[in-house]
């Protein structure tokens, strides 16, 4: 009897300590610290595909809480195959995250007006600069989201 006293005793005593130390969490952590990169971003975009050229320009207005993005993007510019030239205008929102610490990963997903589609972009936020890079696929549809057409695999230098 007297050595099932002695383990209760033990057993209460060690809840009582975690009890007064927090349960064993580190409630004194710090934050993660997020880089402020809410704002608007803009840089030009070439690529070829198919053998039709795309020269244009994307803008990117980011808005952000903490770690998760918000915002919208829209490109214009054109389309060339050598001989034609088409305008080509888009625009839609965008959704993502941001990584804690100094020029920190960044991760966006893109939808336009084609419901169902969208992509992924990679890439990182340059502190010093104040340059965000994003890597990832860039496709044209056809007029009625049926199809891509063509698809830029592309690298962005956005300047704030």
């Amino acid at each position: 009897m007297r050595n099932r006293i002695f383990v209760t005793g033990i057993v209460m005593a060690a809840a009582l300590s975690a009890a007064a130390c927090g349960g064993g969490s580190d409630s004194t952590a710090p934050a993660p610290q997020y880089q402020s990169i809410a704002g608007t971003y803009a840089g030009p975009m070439t690529g070829l595909d198919q053998g039709v050229a795309i020269a244009a320009t994307i803008t990117v207005t980011i808005t952000q809480n903490a770690g998760s993005l918000g915002g919208s993007y829209g490109i214009s510019g054109l389309l060339s195959d050598g001989v034609n030239q088409v305008s080509v205008v888009g625009s839609g929102s965008l959704n993502g995250t941001i990584a804690a610490g100094s020029n920190p990963s960044v991760n966006i997903t893109v939808a336009g007006v084609c419901p169902g589609r969208t992509a992924q972009f990679s890439g990182a936020y340059d502190v010093a600069n104040a340059r965000l890079t994003l890597v990832g696929p860039v496709q044209i549809f056809a007029a009625d989201c049926s199809a891509v057409l063509l698809t830029y695999q592309t690298t962005f230098i956005l300047s704030h």
